[in-house]
């Protein structure tokens, strides 16, 4: 008995959405012989190493990896944490909320892909990010497509406080040596 299948196979079908997805891919070095990816200059935002890592973790973490390594930005596109201020498929910048507002403001700062920390926007407005990102099985890629970003999208992030770290005094324990009752210690 042979089964016929009605339509085209599934499978093929997942396959040539996911090749669609690649013929955009933005990944900038196929084999390690290939040029590293260009310095980006982070001269707009200082930030301490716990603000740094503040910043990173405000980021939404990506499915099934390992957070402190993949994260994404508010357009999805997917960041790697080794890869601050390179060019790279996965490269990212502090950029800020607010353009207008504090450069020294930890909650004005946010993880974004490169390339969507180039596009010009204002604070409170609608804007198009070029870069979102994908995961599927095993395979995390970043591919050039227009994502519509709300304008109260950043704005969520600003709202999150740092917080600053708290000392936590032992406790004090009193301790009473007392004598066995036959004169023993």
């Amino acid at each position: 008995m042979s089964s016929t299948q009605k339509g085209p196979d599934k499978a093929a079908v997942k396959r040539a959405a996911s090749n669609a997805k690649r013929s955009q891919h933005i990944q900038t070095r196929k084999k390690a012989s290939d040029p590293k990816p260009n310095r980006i200059n982070l001269k707009d935002v200082k930030l301490t190493e716990g603000q740094e890592k503040f910043v990173w973790e405000k980021a939404d973490p990506v499915s099934a990896t390992n957070p402190a390594i993949f994260r994404k930005d508010v357009a999805g596109a997917i960041l790697k944490f080794n890869e601050l201020g390179l060019e790279s498929e996965f490269g990212w910048v502090y950029s800020l909320i607010d353009p207008e507002g504090e450069n020294d403001d930890i909650n004005n700062v946010v993880a974004m892909h490169w390339k969507n920390a180039k596009v010009k926007r204002k604070a409170g407005d609608m804007w198009i990010a070029p870069v979102t990102g994908a995961r599927e099985h095993r395979d995390i890629y970043n591919y050039m497509k227009d994502v519509k970003i709300t304008a109260d999208a950043l704005d969520k992030t600003k709202k999150t406080v740092l917080f600053q770290d708290t000392k936590v005094e032992p406790k004090k324990i009193n301790v009473e040596i007392r004598k066995a009752p036959n004169g023993k210690k």
